[in-house]
C-alpha cells in the first residue's frame, strides 16, 4: 500500500541541496533525510515529498537543471517500508 510519499536521491550533495532550496522556494512541503539503506545512492541525502507533487517537481527539477538520480515511491508492506523505483 502506497503511503503517498516519494523520495528523490542524488549523485551528490550539491544537487540535493539545490533540490531542497527549489522546493522551499516553490512552497512545497519536504523532508531532508538520510538515504534509506535499502536504496543505493552516491549521496547520503534524500528528499521526501508528497506523491501528488511528483510531476510538478520533475518539471521544476528539469527547469532548474537539477539532476535527480532516482525517484522512489514509499510502499508500506507487512508493516515495513519498501522503496519502489519510479521510471
Amino acid at each position: 500500500m502506497s503511503i503517498n510519499e516519494v523520495i528523490a536521491t542524488f549523485d551528490n550533495t550539491h544537487h540535493a541541496l539545490r533540490f531542497e532550496k527549489m522546493l522551499k522556494e516553490n512552497e512545497i512541503k519536504l523532508t531532508v533525510m538520510p538515504v534509506p539503506r535499502e536504496v543505493s545512492a552516491s549521496c547520503g541525502l534524500s528528499v521526501k515529498f508528497s506523491l501528488e507533487k511528483l510531476e510538478n517537481i520533475k518539471a521544476l527539477a528539469a527547469d532548474h537543471e537539477i539532476l535527480v538520480k532516482k525517484y522512489y515511491e514509499i510502499i508500506l508492506e507487512d508493516g515495513k517500508r519498501r522503496y519502489l523505483a519510479i521510471d
